[in-house]
């Protein structure tokens, strides 16, 4: 009798093990693994995973294994694809199977098909030689990759079926596809899998491992509470050990908040995870404290009922700061060796774990939903395209998105969170680098110092790490930060008469910017209403109460208003504001021009404002006259509203940066960047045009005009001496001053001609002048005052012994009023010793009277000089 049991046993522990798989492929060649076989020759085994190598177009192959359990059990594969699916492309796994040849037409059973057209996983049933039969139609675009990694689970009990994936492929996150109801098959002899490849492109690219067939084993174990995550301010999502009964979630007391009388409102399973229950309260959640729940009489399928289940959670909802944009890459150059994916790293910068599910993420032009995520504190999370996750390295926390907003060169980072606040906005362009290797790409800018995370481009840098960024890890750049310079109010235009447009140099706090109260204008205006262009808020409108007057220049103060880092705003000098008059003739002038630059220098050109009218530069444009006399393309000075005040100057360079690296600018709120057409050294001739197309002024420059640095131009610019003077008068233009190191874009010139009016008909002033080009009474000008125009001139030059020293002018026509200088030079320009000087002047009258003067003149230097 004893021998009769033993043998049952053995026999039952046979059939036991018959009818279960566990294979993880662990061999060193294909021939090793007796128990599977098919199409031999289209497989192979590397480095412990079964791949395919069947190089066939058109071709459809398997490999099957002995497995006889088809109800009450539960099947799991691991597999990989790498390629898009699609209806010609795609993997079957044999879930049960009647024939091992699992490509026979006749053969029955059911498998799971990962692919086909929707790029999907469903579970089927094939019926011989009829068309197979959907069971679960599972979601689509799953596979919809260059590369798909799943877990495969598939769950029969008795006559009930569940289909579960796992798009991470490591079992931890599995997602169920669907459920369906059918017996039509209740025994297998084998399992295994089937393969369908169209062309060369699919060859080679299928893996399979982890393979396991195991009986569903009867439950007594009730739920447990594994987690409980926030969803919002008054839903929580609690995940149990396994899928609870739906009838014990019908009464609401089952869950509590001991302490409050915060009841349930609507308590529902997740469709994608019914394991995990979401419970929605009447109240929201406090703030920043942490809230007990108590969950009882939970049931699973089985009938098993749970104990009192116990947990704490916390609610905190994020405002300004808490995630910084911390660190982002926005131009990859794979091919020097560095970062290979654009990307944005967060910071979570509160004490708290936030969840990431429903906050936004954008750039300028496109918006994402961001998924769940526990974040927890003091970490990094980085967000990339869903393709381009495995570019980074595996011990770093990604976050891979469709639809990437992905950086661009010049752009804007916003992050809001679930319910629509910024919290983090950073606009950058590519100067941020300082580094012109850096900013051609795969470099990231990271942040310098988290205390002051609005600060603009003063906390940014390049990264330092020779691959180019630091993804996921602490910032090389990273270190105590300067307190960045206060925000200034640089820019206001009039919209209309009853609207004000401000623009603020840095980021400012949206609350403190919209209050009334911070503005004020002179001769008064009342402001009611501020409205804030988000995210940064820099840019505000202003809404009067009554309307600006015409001709009349607004001076405009703030009080008491911070900026984002908390220090006060401060107003850019002179800062006015009126209503907008279009430019004629002469109202706007060339005031200044620098075509011949010293090496790495911009060019650029300078206009002043000579008439009592607000001019909006955004109608003016710049071009310039080519040879055959035509105008070429023309430039706009500026793509939005910019006002330039009666006596203002504006200068308009290609990079003021390095314009201003080389001279003072003083006013740098006053230099703008545009695209300026090159300016031709030598001689050229620029205009400026209204939006009509009408000459504003015209100026044709010429290395002559430098009166006294002839042949020596490089680097120094050509000043206008009087607004009011015609523009091509060779005597209105002069080089500018060594002491203002030789150009003063954006403000008044270092060269003006001395104050004072004609005395008599002919005069001279100074009296004593030095051409020492230092900015100070350099030249000395002739002015001359007559009844009517048409008077002519000659124009000598005499020294202390009456040698004839220069010919200043012969037989000049000239107009009633007027003048011209003398730069102390002599004949063939050469440079003449101190001395005293006389001018003789002989002037002809119309009806031929002669007159001479002979005005006397000392010619000065420095000491040193």
């Amino acid at each position: 009798m004893r021998t009769t049991i033993v043998c049952v046993c053995l026999l039952m522990q046979v059939a036991f093990s018959f009818a279960q798989v566990s294979e993880s492929f662990d061999y060193q060649n294909i021939n090793e693994a007796v128990a599977w076989k098919g199409t031999d020759t289209a497989w192979t085994v590397e480095q412990g995973r079964l791949r395919s190598r069947l190089s066939r177009s058109s071709s459809t192959f398997y490999l099957s294994t002995s497995s006889s359990l088809s109800r009450n059990a539960i099947w799991e594969c691991w597999l990989q694809l790498d390629f898009n699916t699609s209806s010609l492309n795609y993997a079957d796994i044999f879930l049960t199977a009647d024939s091992a040849n699992l490509s026979a037409p006749g053969s029955k059973g059911y498998f799971v098909r990962i692919g086909n057209t929707k790029d999907e996983v469903c579970l089927y049933r094939k019926d011989g030689n009829l068309p197979p039969v959907l069971l679960i139609d599972g979601r689509d675009g799953i596979t919809d990759h260059t590369s798909s990694t799943l877990k495969i689970k598939v769950i029969r009990k008795e006559d009930n079926w569940e289909l579960w994936t796992d798009e991470n492929g490591n079992g931890t996150a599995y997602t169920r596809e669907g459920i369906a109801k059918d017996n039509m098959y209740n025994t297998s002899r084998f399992m295994g899998f089937a393969v369908r490849q169209s062309t060369a492109s699919f060859f080679r690219r299928h893996y399979f491992d982890d393979v396991s067939v195991h009986p569903l084993v009867a439950d007594t174990i009730p739920p447990s509470l594994l987690s409980v995550q926030l969803l919002n301010a008054h839903t929580i999502s609690c995940c149990f050990s396994e899928t609870p009964d739906s009838n014990s979630l019908r009464d609401y007391h089952n869950f509590q908040l001991p302490g409050t009388d915060n009841l349930p409102l609507r308590i529902w399973q997740d469709n994608n995870s019914p394991f995990c229950v979401n419970v929605q309260f009447e109240q929201a959640f406090p703030n920043g404290d942490s809230c007990h729940l108590l969950i009882n009489g939970i049931r699973d399928l089985a009938g098993n009922i749970s104990s009192m289940l116990k947990a704490s959670f916390l609610y905190y909802l994020p405002t300004g700061y808490d995630v910084l944009i911390h660190e982002f890459l926005p131009k990859a150059l794979p091919s020097a060796g560095l970062q290979a994916a654009r990307f944005v790293e967060l910071k979570n910068n509160s004490p708290f774990t936030l969840q990431l599910k429903d906050w936004r993420l954008a750039n300028s032009n496109r918006e994402v939903i961001l998924p769940a995520r526990l974040f927890p504190p003091d970490t990094y999370l980085v967000l990339c395209d869903r393709q381009a996750v495995n570019q980074f390295p595996v011990d770093i926390a990604v976050m891979g998105i469709s639809n990437f907003p992905a950086p661009g060169d010049s752009d804007m980072i916003i992050l809001r969170n679930n319910s629509g606040m910024l919290v983090h906005a950073v606009g950058y362009d590519r100067s941020w680098y300082h580094n012109p290797v850096k900013e051609k790409g795969g470099w990231s800018l990271e942040m310098v110092d988290v205390h002051w995370p609005c600060a603009g481009s003063t906390n940014w840098r390049p990264s330092l790490a020779k691959e180019g960024a630091t993804p996921g890890k602490a910032n090389t750049v990273s270190g105590p930060g300067s307190i960045p310079p206060p925000v200034s109010l640089v820019h206001a235009h009039a919209a209309d008469s009853m609207n004000v447009g401000l623009s603020f140099s840095g980021i400012m706090d949206s609350m403190a910017v919209s209050t009334t109260a911070h503005y004020h204008f002179d001769p008064a205006l009342p402001v009611i209403k501020v409205t804030a262009q988000a995210p940064l808020y820099n840019n505000v409108s202003l809404r009067l109460g009554s309307p600006l007057l015409p001709g009349t220049i607004y001076q405009i103060a703030v009080e008491g208003l911070n900026d984002c880092t908390g220090q006060e705003v401060s107003v850019a000098p002179d800062l006015a504001v009126a209503r907008v008059s279009e430019a004629d003739s002469f109202d706007i002038v060339f005031n200044e021009i620098l075509y011949d630059p010293a090496s790495g220098v911009p060019e650029f050109i300078e206009i002043f404002n000579r008439s009592p009218k607000a001019l909006d530069f955004s109608r003016l444009f710049l071009t310039r006259r080519k040879t055959d006399g035509q105008l070429d393309e023309v430039v706009s000075l500026s793509g939005t509203v910019h006002v330039l005040l009666p006596g203002a100057y504006a200068a308009f360079t290609t990079d003021p940066a390095a314009l201003c690296a080389q001279y003072d600018c003083l006013s740098p709120e006053s230099i703008y960047k545009i695209n300026l057409p090159a300016l031709i050294n030598g001689e050229g001739i620029v205009v400026l045009l209204n939006a009509a197309g009408n000459i504003i002024d015209e100026l044709h420059y010429s290395d002559a005009m430098h009166l006294s640095l002839a042949g020596n131009t490089r680097g120094v610019s050509l000043e206008r001496l009087q607004a009011d003077g015609p523009t091509q008068d060779k005597y209105n233009w002069h080089s500018a001053a060594g002491s203002a190191k030789y150009a003063t874009p954006g403000r008044a010139n270092s060269q003006q001609l001395p104050a004072g009016g004609v005395q008599g008909m002919l005069s001279v002033r100074p009296g004593i002048f030095s051409p020492d080009n230092d900015g100070f009474e350099d030249v000395a000008v002739l002015s001359y005052k007559f009844p009517v125009p048409g008077f002519v001139i000659n124009v000598t030059i005499f020294d202390a012994e009456g040698r004839t020293v220069r010919q200043l002018a012969r037989n000049m026509a000239l107009s009633a009023e007027g003048y011209m200088i003398w730069d102390g030079r002599g004949l063939q320009n050469r440079e003449l010793v101190t001395g005293i000087y006389v001018i003789f002047a002989e002037v002809i009258s119309p009806v031929g009277q002669v007159r001479q003067w002979k005005l006397p003149v000392v010619l000065g230097k420095k000491l040193n000089s």
